[in-house]
């Protein structure tokens, strides 16, 4: 699919961004649990002065829409286990996995499967329905968010979620623990920082 370089930037692997969402272990959690995803490609409106969240696009492969790249946020930036749906044809917009996530489906195959097979009709059907009302509703402008506070809050999630349960089986000793939390502590500023970098910026 070709595209108007002198109006767009391309932003596709190796882009430092995408390859983040890729290696970052805790962001399997955002795709198995929550259904967040990001496309393979993303084009960048390199005329616009506009805040790069209001900048973004998400082209179709299958019918050649420029998709708002908005109508995945907010309210919508969840749910979408199997990809992207383009508004416009209902076609499939190529999406990126999370290695640590792909590791996770290979083990479990014989239990996700099952829910592709039977249940992956139902969700598109939903997707369409949800579609229909992000399209007819106002999108979202950038406001200005607490980066640091959302990489602490990521942060402190992450290891809730990935130590926690060895807390409580024992399994660390008080030394492991303050290791783990500078871990997740340092991994939560870097994802806040990186959230920054993708979402506040005007370049």
């Amino acid at each position: 699919m070709e595209f108007d370089k002198e109006k767009y930037k391309v932003w596709k692997l190796p882009h430092p961004m995408l390859l983040h969402w890729i290696i970052n272990p805790g962001l399997a959690f955002n795709e198995l649990i929550l259904g967040q995803r990001i496309p393979k490609v993303t084009l960048i409106d390199k005329t616009s002065n506009a805040p790069l969240m209001e900048r973004q696009y998400v082209p179709c492969p299958e019918c050649g829409a420029l998709n708002d790249g908005r109508l995945w946020s907010k309210d919508n930036s969840f749910g979408h286990w199997f990809g992207y749906i383009c508004p416009e044809c209902y076609g499939r917009i190529p999406c990126l996995w999370n290695i640590t996530s792909l590791i996770v489906l290979a083990l479990t195959f014989p239990i996700w499967i099952w829910l592709k097979i039977f249940g992956e009709a139902k969700w598109l059907e939903k997707e369409k329905g949800r579609f229909a009302k992000v399209v007819s509703s106002e999108l979202p402008e950038a406001k200005k968010t607490n980066w640091l506070k959302m990489g602490i809050t990521y942060g402190i999630l992450m290891f809730c979620i990935m130590v926690l349960p060895k807390i409580f089986q024992n399994q660390l000793t008080p030394s492991e623990i303050a290791f783990q939390a500078a871990i997740w502590l340092g991994a939560g500023l870097v994802f806040g920082l990186a959230m920054k970098l993708f979402l506040g910026s005007r370049k």
